[in-house]
């Protein structure tokens, strides 16, 4: 699935809409089937799936 289809790209600041401990993250990789590649907190690295996902604003 390629950022057309879910609207992320490399770069985006993100957050997971149903895990209050993943407030702030940072989309590292675009990967199959929907799933991108996260860096939570400048730490973590975690594969996520985009409609777990919402955009943040990029100054964040």
């Amino acid at each position: 699935m390629d950022s057309q289809q879910h609207g992320f790209k490399v770069g985006d600041q993100v957050r997971a809409t149903r895990r209050r401990d993943f407030p702030h993250g940072k989309v590292m990789q675009l990967l199959d089937d929907g799933f991108v590649l996260v860096r939570w907190n400048g730490q973590l690295l975690e594969t996520a799936h985009h409609s777990d996902l919402e955009a943040l604003p990029a100054n964040i």
